[in-house]
């Protein structure tokens, strides 16, 4: 397994619409994607991005699938004028390995 994590910074005044955008399009459409967002991090203190957010996938040819799709270019277009710093990560899983 592969986690993808999202990571951004809500641009300040538009924290209500970034969340709608997350809970009604974003999440929505990874799963339709094959990728399930199953942890969401917000940030109080620190240095980290405000918003850390998390799914899992079978492997790296499923997340290089999902990651340059059409689907995921629009999905991630509607994040740009909500968002700075916006990052997409994939890391190992817990026994994955990236190949």
């Amino acid at each position: 397994m592969l986690k993808v994590k999202i990571s951004y910074d809500m641009r300040e005044g538009r924290e209500q619409e970034c969340q709608e955008y997350l809970v009604n399009k974003l999440a929505p459409g990874l799963a339709k994607l094959g990728l399930r967002v199953s942890d969401v991090w917000y940030t109080v203190w620190g240095n980290s991005p405000q918003i850390t957010s998390g799914g899992e996938v079978e492997d790296i040819d499923k997340a290089r699938t999902i990651l340059t799709s059409r689907e995921w270019g629009r999905l991630a277009e509607g994040m740009e004028e909500l968002t700075t710093n916006f990052r997409v990560q994939v890391t190992r899983g817990k026994n994955a390995a990236l190949n």
